[in-house]
């Protein structure tokens, strides 16, 4: 990244707890020269059970509050006592607003009261205070000056300990100091300490002073006790009230203390809103809290997995430690595997949200046969809305408090859930992440997946590299605008780039997630589609940053998918526009939203800054080993590297609970492809613990990488024994490979009926590693029409690869498709060599290399298999209309295609030779070779079967291939046409290309049936002079009657053909023709039908 860009980014707001923010806005209105005024009403609901006499004093001390007491109602919220605490509302109705709420006496029922009392507050802001918590005077006005900023705070007040038995309320009334100067208290006795004790403090306090009052604290949820509290009431509709269940003293606050942590609000200790509390005599209080605690305790963890819950293994808890969430949309094929490793974790406080996002397959009864009474799963169906809403539904519905992401044709280790708890419990950073093997749609490994060493924040920016599995806490979820339901792909960097922008990460450096490379991802089916968003979502993330109006950002010549960010030489403004960011803090910008760099620095907390400082990644790498028990270990493993490898390092310690630890720091190449190289080198050779980092002798991070190969291959072992005894396909009979096919000399040799041809394939294809299935189908396409033995027996039985290849010719009709097919196709194009002829490749080879500016690289293979049919005394051609894609399929496993498309456009596929209506999806030619290649993994893919060749001259118009398609092949001058030949007339005619009126174009027009008639005779309506004057009309006068027909119905698609595409590709090809011509009308449609122009052919 740009050093000037750098510098401009903000740092992180409201890091973890850091409150700054909040504090800062709060001081700039009301702690100014100039405060604003006080605006906003207050609700206090005091619930009370035979407390009388405390609760009047309470409330006689709110009668000196600062905050203007017009604005204050305050709600006696009554337990069932029998002391008549609603006679207090006439004794101080003339000075507040006064309600009462009554529940009748059934035991001990705070959090019903609580919450009957905030549902009869008339005010959005709402304090709860014991009823014998006694305010000072700034309490209100401490809180309410929080409280005018943002409803995403929750406000904590203090208080110190007294006895005020000796006053009463109305002295109270008359001078609020008879109790401000009470002595604190020794909680335990009740009594003022002697002999120069301290007296008892609020437990809180420690934490605060530790913790710079709760702003690096990692649970500040702890602090949330239910005496002397603030918050917006909204909280209730978002989290629920006090949980009922608590029926005994304790535990209730934490435990709703959790569940707003949980979603994402801060928590401040409010200097200032401190209260007295009324100690009873001798320190006994009249609630045996002990054995409240007894009660309640077990209670808080079941339902509260932060920090007050061990894991005890295999238990079920009523709200788990970890959700894993699946979204699924016709995956019956992995759904079950998906679950099944998710639920054999050596983790096991945890649960499963499954959405089905509105399969049409077999998903859904999958799901409800096998999990609906499993109790660690949860299935949620939905109607189709895509990724974003169904991860979005899936995270809303998680209990836990750590979330991580598994795809629903993916597996993880067994170990994996365990290792990303770990590096969570044990630090406090926002999110963790760590590598993934490739498998392949049978779970064979492919290798192990692309993989950054260290997690960068500003490397994000430029690009995806927070790799699965994915674990984040769930409170910071609820602080982004979550997933964007209006991408259909880039999802997942979109929203960790919002995750980064409020919170911290940490790359586990560990394989731990099987990742199937088949996956129908948008990323590969549609990656024109995955680079726009990917602009998309780096211009907005600069936008929620504040400084795009600050910055140039275009995308990079060379790189698609990346953009190129530069600082501005002259902005209007200089100012950081944080409306965002205020946005998603809730905060009332009434001091506007533009600041400066010096103040956005003022808004976070000294910890905070240091803490990200510390965690910023430099350009050094160095491969760290250990830990150790002893300096004499570390220093032999150290010696040992430098003998084996002349590597240099050296040897660190930090201290532990038991004792020190020593870790070796080897000096790593500063390229962090090398430098993951050589961690696994030491991890997979000597099985030490290794790790990228990028500062020697500093260790902020305490997390343990280990060597996951052999839990792989367990993994792998496992699910081949399930797999054992499902149906399976019978072998084949038996097809020689070698009787037909052989390597000489780098090149591959079929052999067939004493005929030999040759294929010139990449230098690194082997036979070896192409299955049996393509070369059976390479031999049937080039000698059908003479031998059809190869389908004897054969039960094929190759499974897809995960992309397309394009059987491609360079021409009009094979650059369409290329535009309709995703850009992940591989074009491969068959060049005919060592066989005598007037073809000529100029004009392609001119094309391919046009299509290198765009980064679409041509695989041309060489072979003269097209001499196959001269034994027939026939001129040189493809054999069979899929010998055009042998070399395709002889590739197939090679590039992993799981489709195979031409240029077959509507005049060969629903035109019978190009004059007669045929339902081609029925045809002899659709269900022999459709149902063929299906079977050996390679649909069918038609993408201009719709299109006529009218249709394809516009696709190509529009992407800017026109003069570089050429569909003749005679010409040997790049950019020119021969314009003499039968394409040449019928093609290049449309595009205004003179045409020379030939022998073979005439020869051509005598033919009965015509060939290519609806093309053919579009072409002379629109251009039927010659370049030498002939007028073709006078030529063909014999069909002067077809040329009075509308043909105007081919410069529309037709779209019954769609319905031959491959599922997964189906959606990305129609969205991409759509933008290139439109459908046929109904009317249309029944030309096209009726269509038969030679009855008698």
């Amino acid at each position: 990244m740009d050093k000037e860009v750098k510098s401009l980014i903000p740092p992180i707001l409201g890091l973890g707890n850091d409150w700054t923010i909040f504090q800062y806005m709060m001081q700039a209105r009301f702690e100014s020269p100039i405060p604003e005024e006080y605006n906003l009403p207050v609700s206090i609901i005091i619930p009370v059970y035979n407390r009388k006499e405390k609760l009047a004093k309470t409330i006689a001390a709110l009668t000196h509050q600062t905050y203007p007491h017009e604005l204050i109602e305050i709600i006696i919220a009554d337990d069932g006592s029998s002391d008549n605490p609603d006679e207090l509302c006439e004794i101080f109705g003339d000075r507040f607003t006064m309600k009462y709420i009554f529940q009748e006496d059934k035991g001990y029922r705070l959090s019903e009261i609580r919450n009957k009392g905030i549902e009869a507050s008339t005010h959005d802001r709402v304090i709860i205070l014991d009823c014998d918590m006694l305010p000072l005077p700034t309490l209100v006005e401490s809180y309410m000056k929080y409280a005018h900023i943002s409803r995403k705070i929750v406000l904590i007040g203090g208080r110190r300990y007294v006895n005020t038995d000796e006053v009463d309320y109305e002295q109270i009334i008359d001078d609020i100091s008879c109790v401000s100067t009470l002595p604190s208290l020794d909680t335990g006795t009740g009594k003022t300490p002697e002999k120069g004790l301290p007296p008892s403090e609020d437990w809180r306090y420690k934490i605060y002073r530790s913790t710079n009052n709760l702003k690096n604290s990692k649970y500040p949820f702890r602090a949330f006790c239910g005496g002397n509290v603030c918050f917006h009431k909204s909280l209730i509709q978002t989290i629920g009230g006090f949980d009922e269940d608590f029926t005994a003293w304790g535990a209730e606050d934490t435990e709703f203390g959790y569940r707003v942590y949980n979603h994402g609000y801060w928590f401040i200790p409010v200097e200032g809103a401190e209260a007295l509390h009324q100690e009873p005599p001798g320190g006994s209080n009249e609630t045996d809290r002990d054995a409240g605690k007894a009660i309640t305790q077990p209670i808080l963890i079941e339902k509260c997995p932060a920090f007050y819950r061990r894991m005890e293994k295999n238990r079920l808890y009523e709200v788990p430690k970890v959700s894993i969430y699946i979204p699924a949309y016709n995956a019956e094929e992995f759904i079950e595997e998906a679950i099944e490793s998710g639920l054999n974790q050596t983790y096991t406080d945890l649960e499963i949200v499954v959405v089905n996002d509105g399969s049409t397959d077999a998903t859904r009864e999958i799901l409800d046969t096998l999990y609906s009474s499993n109790p660690r799963v949860r299935i949620i169906h939905q109607a189709n809305g895509g990724i974003s809403s169904a991860t979005n539904t899936a995270i809303n519905a998680c209990k836990g408090e750590y979330i991580m992401q598994l795809d629903s044709d993916d597996a993880v280790l067994p170990e994996c859930v365990e290792s990303l708890v770990s590096v969570l419990e044990k630090n406090d950073v926002g999110f963790v992440y760590g590598d993934s093997y490739l498998i392949d749609s049978h779970g064979e490994l492919i290798g192990n997946a692309y993989s950054w060493s260290m997690y960068d924040r500003y490397k994000l920016l430029t690009g995806m590299m927070i790799h699965h599995p994915r674990m984040f806490r769930k409170r910071d979820f609820y602080r982004t605008p979550q997933f964007d339901i209006s991408l259909c792909n880039a999802v997942d960097y979109d929203f960790f780039l919002k995750l980064s922008e409020i919170t911290d990460g940490y790359h586990l450096q560990t394989p731990l997630y099987l990742y199937r490379q088949h996956d129908t991802n948008t990323s590969l089916v549609d990656s024109e589609a995955q680079d726009k968003n990917n602009h998309k979502c780096i211009q907005n993330a600069y936008k929620r940053l504040g400084i795009k109006h600050l910055l140039i950002i275009e995308p990079e010549e060379n790189h698609r998918r990346r953009m190129c960010v530069k600082k501005l030489e002259n902005p209007t403004k200089f100012t950081l526009d944080l409306s965002h960011i205020l946005q998603q803090f809730e905060i009332n910008p009434k001091v506007g939203s533009d600041f400066f760099g010096w103040e956005v620095s003022r808004m976070v907390s000294p910890e905070s800054n240091h803490r990200q400082n510390q965690r910023t990644i430099s350009s050094n790498r160095f491969v760290r080993i250990g830990s150790y028990g002893s300096v004499k270990v570390a220093s032999s493993v150290l010696a040992r590297i430098g003998k084996e490898y002349s590597l240099e390092g050296s040897v660190f310690s930090v201290p532990g609970k038991s004792g020190r630890s020593y870790f070796v720091d080897i000096e790593a190449p500063n390229n962090d492809k090398k430098s993951i190289e050589l961690m696994r080198l030491f991890l997979n050779e000597h099985n030490w613990k290794t790790e990228v980092v990028p500062v020697s002798g500093e260790r902020d991070i305490r997390a343990m990488n280990r060597n996951t190969s052999k839990s792989f291959e367990n993994y792998l072992l496992a699910q081949h024994s399930r797999n054992v005894g499902k149906e399976t396909i019978g072998p084949s009979n038996q097809y020689h490979v070698s009787k037909f096919w052989r390597m000489v000399d780098d090149q591959l040799i079929f052999s067939w009926n004493e005929l030999e041809v040759f294929f010139d394939l990449p230098k690194d294809w082997t036979i070896e590693n192409t299955h049996e299935d393509l070369f059976r189908l390479a031999h049937y396409v080039m000698v059908s029409p003479w031998d059809t033995s190869v389908l004897e027996g054969w039960r094929p039985s190759r499974k897809p690869g995960w992309r397309p290849g394009l059987a491609f010719s360079g021409g009009i009709d094979s650059a369409a498709a290329l535009a309709l097919m995703p850009s992940s196709t591989i074009l491969v194009y068959n060049e005919r060599s060592g066989i005598d002829g007037i073809l000529d490749h100029t004009n392609a080879l001119r094309f391919f290399e046009h299509l290198k500016s765009e980064n679409r690289e041509v695989i041309r293979v060489r072979s003269n298999h097209e001499s196959i049919r001269t034994r027939d005394g026939k001129i040189p051609g493809f054999s069979t209309d899929y010998a055009c894609a042998v070399q395709v399929i002889l590739l197939a496993d090679y590039f992993g295609f799981d489709s195979i498309g031409t240029g077959m456009p509507l005049e060969n596929s629903y035109l019978w030779h190009g004059y007669k209506y045929r339902n081609f999806s029925e045809s002899w030619f659709w269900s022999h070779y459709g149902e063929m290649f299906k079977k050996v993994g390679l649909n069918l893919y038609q993408p201009v079967a719709g299109c006529s060749e009218i249709v394809n001259l516009e696709i190509i118009k529009k992407v800017g291939y026109e003069g570089w398609a050429q569909s003749c092949l005679r010409s040997k001058k790049g950019g020119e046409v021969c314009s003499k030949c039968w394409k040449c007339f019928r093609k290049n005619s449309l595009l205004g290309t003179p045409f020379e009126y030939t022998g073979e174009i005439e020869t051509f027009l005598q033919k009965r049936p015509l060939k290519q008639a609806a093309s053919t005779l579009y072409a002379i309506q629109k251009n039927g002079i010659s370049k030498n004057g002939i007028n073709v009309v006078e030529k063909i006068e014999d069909i002067g009657h077809l040329l009075e027909i509308d043909f105007d119905w081919m410069e529309r698609y037709y779209p019954p053909s769609l319905e031959l595409l491959p599922p997964r590709y189906k959606g990305f090809t129609k969205k991409k023709l759509d933008s290139y011509c439109s459908q046929m009308s109904k009317d249309d449609i029944g030309k096209l039908q009726s269509l038969d122009m030679f009855p008698e052919g």
